[in-house]
């Protein structure tokens, strides 16, 4: 059964596929017409669906995305369309909220979400929107036409009973300074929501828009930049040195097979989690990079040694953000330091695209090698919202345990790097 809560400037009602229709608080929303014009007003819908559903809002999806207040191509469709069927065994559907009326329709949010507990062992459920380690950034995309009305009117929709949802909604992985969090603190203050900022943190993001000849000197200074062209100059040694800038559709999906090869050949294939030893997890790359190449979102950039890769940086771009997604180095030439020289290569690739004005490094907060080339930060945490006035406990305990399963990962992260350390797997 798909529910249908329909908002407008009148009293609200919530539509279910029985027909059946329920009184729900009014929700102060402007007309976007002038009062002159004889139409009648958009009613806004928020609706759930099957995750299937996003097969047919490919086209909605894309345009919403071209509008969002913040580009995440995580969530931009030829990436969320493959990614959502293949990537995750729990229960995945979809909120959506659209502008309807007079035989229009016009996408203004939409979030997959799953409902789950956040304690050890369960708990009270939540609904939390989707996030996943193929794409480690939560913003959602959300109309920047009166971005704060379409917030409210959705804590709004998400509180009506008709749609049975927990009562406290997290929002992973966010660029707290992004326009997206900042809209979603503005609608929460304003209607008196509870809020908790969990799982801080930060990580390493490049400034595209700089001089690129100038780059390597400022980032690395006089000492590291001679160590870069001395392992330049090692790999050298054993055959020619090319960097190549892959863009096309046919040089992208060339280059990511050659990627795939590599990152296979080393640390992640001996320990089964390459991309490669999952069809499932290939399936869905191999299709997002098809997808996105075809719009030019996609730069690979190879490191290679008598013509075979020895380093690649796989980078996606939506609307002048980039993320550096993956990276895989051929370990046979780790003296050199492959990976870091691709990713300062590439650095200098990307700042003179003029497609790239940002990039999202990705990576985990102590990340060595970013870190000391790239020197912009972008801070990240969780947002924990009550969705009714007297969840103001619920956000604090979810928030807590939030921070305790944080901390659980970390823990494990850091006892798998140990043990790869001891066996030579890293």
């Amino acid at each position: 059964m798909v529910l249908a809560i329909s908002i407008d400037s009148t009293p609200a009602h919530v539509e279910a596929a029985s027909g059946r229709v329920v009184d729900a608080p009014p929700i102060d929303l402007a007309s976007p017409w002038p009062r002159a014009v004889e139409r009648v007003p958009d009613i806004r819908r928020t609706r759930i669906y099957e995750a299937h559903a996003a097969f047919d809002l490919i086209d909605e999806l894309e345009f919403l995305t071209r509008r969002s207040v913040e580009s995440n191509v995580f969530f931009a469709p030829r990436f969320l369309v493959p990614a959502m069927p293949r990537l995750d065994e729990r229960t995945i559907r979809l909120m959506v909220a659209s502008d309807e009326g007079e035989g229009r329709s016009r996408l203004r949010f939409l979030m997959p979400f799953s409902v789950e507990g956040t304690g050890r062992f369960g708990g009270r459920p939540v609904l939390r929107a989707w996030t996943h380690p193929f794409g480690r950034l939560g913003t959602l995309p959300l109309d920047r036409d009166d971005p704060t009305e379409t917030a409210a009117s959705l804590f709004a929709a998400m509180r009506e009973p008709e749609l049975a949802l927990p009562d406290v909604l997290v929002l992973p992985d966010l660029a707290l300074d992004g326009e997206m969090a900042q809209v979603m603190l503005r609608a929460a203050a304003t209607h008196g929501l509870s809020v908790a900022v969990s799982d801080r943190s930060e990580r390493a993001v490049l400034d595209a828009t700089g001089a690129p000849a100038a780059f390597l000197r400022d980032a690395l200074g006089a000492k590291r930049l001679r160590d870069h062209r001395r392992r330049l100059r090692r790999l050298a040694a054993v055959g020619p040195v090319a960097f190549e800038v892959a863009a096309s559709p046919d040089e992208t999906l060339t280059a990511f097979e050659e990627f795939l090869t590599l990152e296979v050949s080393g640390w992640k294939g001996r320990g089964r989690s390459a991309l490669i030893d999952d069809r499932h997890r290939v399936a869905f790359a191999r299709e997002a990079v098809h997808g996105l190449s075809a719009q030019g979102r996609v730069r690979i950039y190879t490191l290679r040694v008598a013509l075979q890769p020895v380093a690649s940086l796989v980078v996606l771009v939506s609307e002048g953000q980039a993320v550096a997604w993956k990276t895989a180095f051929d370990e046979t030439h780790r003296n050199a330091g492959p990976g870091s020289l691709v990713t300062a290569l590439a650095s200098e690739a990307m700042i003179a695209d003029p497609a790239i004005e940002r990039v999202d490094s990705c990576a985990m907060p102590d990340h060595r090698v970013v870190n000391r080339l790239w020197h912009g930060r972008m801070a990240l945490g969780t947002l924990v919202i009550g969705l009714g006035a007297d969840a103001g406990r619920r956000v604090e305990q979810v928030s807590r345990d939030l921070q305790r399963h944080r901390q659980r990962l970390q823990r494990r992260r850091l006892l798998r790097r140990r043990v790869a350390q001891l066996f030579g797997w890293s």
